[in-house]
């Protein structure tokens, strides 16, 4: 579209924003607007687009000023008017307003017509090692603000979600997800320490254990995440919790290896700048992928696609154009999933089905006074050998 209509005075930008679901082709959400315009640098570099791009700001303001669509298309006229918009973008509707609003181009160019085709990078250091946690369906990512350190950057970025049972009720569960940030090439050093984490909890939020350490490992070197699920009680309206983190990295090119610190603290409302989790992003659209394939040949075209989603798929999936989602294709977008995986078979969102055995079992938090029958909290903090003593 933009070497097609570049010669009309038509002007194309990307707006780079937040990214919402962790792991998406590696990448994480940036902590700084370097960050971010790293991410930017490594798209122009993959994709080698001639299409210059504009960074939201960590407030993600134009974001907010277009509506927060998640990949929205607008056309703006010469007096800065918004004469078209879309929640989704589509390639072929784009096409249909420019020739209306400026005329046809007198080329055609065709995917196959340009310099690349973006493919994701291979793992050169092993992934699919460590094992992931079970998480409840409808986890809220929370907001979190880190303490920025002139020393080191964030080599490793925490994820923090709550159930909707703790936001409402006040007894849940809370998820901590510690995730390597791909644009500094580095891995878990799993002979020089674990990644441990230390709540310094408050009287409104409390924890069933407040010091987690992850599992050991096989192997020497990994990229893995580390994740930790946790039980969790509020009192009143929750007040802000810090979080030291701690773990050892490497970088790549075996230059350096250093244990990192880094503090941050939670706000315990729900982060509208973050979608779900991988695991759950693909769970929930495009696990059933082969159901859809009514022909079985491999591929997808419109009429086998869901109805009111078909552009959803197509903007996802369709890399050369044509309206078909090949094969190929469909392979190429789910390897851009958990650290190049794919589609595994870990329960990372889905809703868990209720046994007998599960609607029985005790809280390990709260639990009933035998005499009177009423609900008394447990001190979350108090270990004992009925509970979970780390449930990660």
């Amino acid at each position: 579209m933009y070497r097609d209509y570049r010669t009309k005075d038509v002007q194309f930008f990307y707006v780079y924003k937040s990214v919402e679901h962790s792991e998406v082709n590696n990448f994480v959400s940036a902590f700084t607007v370097e960050e971010r315009l790293k991410h930017i640098a490594i798209a122009k570099e993959r994709f080698q687009s001639e299409i210059p791009w504009i960074c939201d700001t960590l407030d993600n303001e134009v974001k907010y000023a277009f509506g927060s669509a998640p990949n929205g298309e607008f056309i703006l006229d010469p007096e800065g008017k918004i004469v078209r918009k879309r929640f989704w973008s589509d390639p072929k509707t784009l096409r249909s307003d420019l020739e209306e609003l400026v005329g046809k181009s007198d080329t055609l160019t065709k995917v196959e017509d340009l310099p690349t085709a973006f493919t994701p990078e291979p793992n050169v250091i092993a992934s699919g090692v460590v094992p992931r946690v079970e998480i409840p369906a409808g986890m809220l990512p929370l907001k979190i603000t880190p303490k920025l350190d002139e020393d080191n950057p964030f080599f490793a970025k925490l994820r923090v979600e709550a159930s909707r049972e703790l936001m409402q009720t006040g007894m849940g569960k809370i998820y901590f997800g510690v995730y390597l940030d791909p644009i500094y090439n580095v891995h878990w050093n799993n002979r020089a320490g674990k990644v441990k984490l230390e709540i310094d909890y408050n009287d409104s939020m409390m924890f069933h254990e407040n010091e987690l350490e992850s599992d050991d490992v096989e192997v020497d070197a990994d990229i893995d995440p580390r994740q930790f699920l946790v039980e969790a009680a509020t009192e009143g309206r929750p007040a802000p919790l810090k979080v030291k983190l701690t773990y050892t990295v490497c970088d790549d090119a075996e230059t350096f290896c250093k244990e990192i610190t880094q503090h941050y603290t939670i706000n315990p409302k729900p982060n509208r700048d973050l979608g779900t989790r991988p695991g759950v992003f693909l769970n929930g659209l495009f696990a059933n992928l082969d159901e859809m394939d009514k022909n079985k040949d491999g591929d997808l075209t419109v009429d086998e696609l869901p109805p009111g989603k078909v552009t959803l798929y197509i903007g996802h999936m369709d890399a050369n154009g044509n309206e078909v989602i090949e094969k190929s294709e469909i392979e190429r977008f789910r390897k851009m999933f958990n650290n190049g995986r794919g589609i595994t078979p870990y329960n990372d969102g889905d809703q868990p089905k209720e046994t007998d055995d599960q609607s029985n079992e005790k809280n390990p938090i709260e639990s009933k006074d035998s005499e009177t029958g009423k609900s008394k909290t447990d001190s979350p903090n108090a270990k004992s050998d009925d509970g979970p003593a780390n449930d990660k």
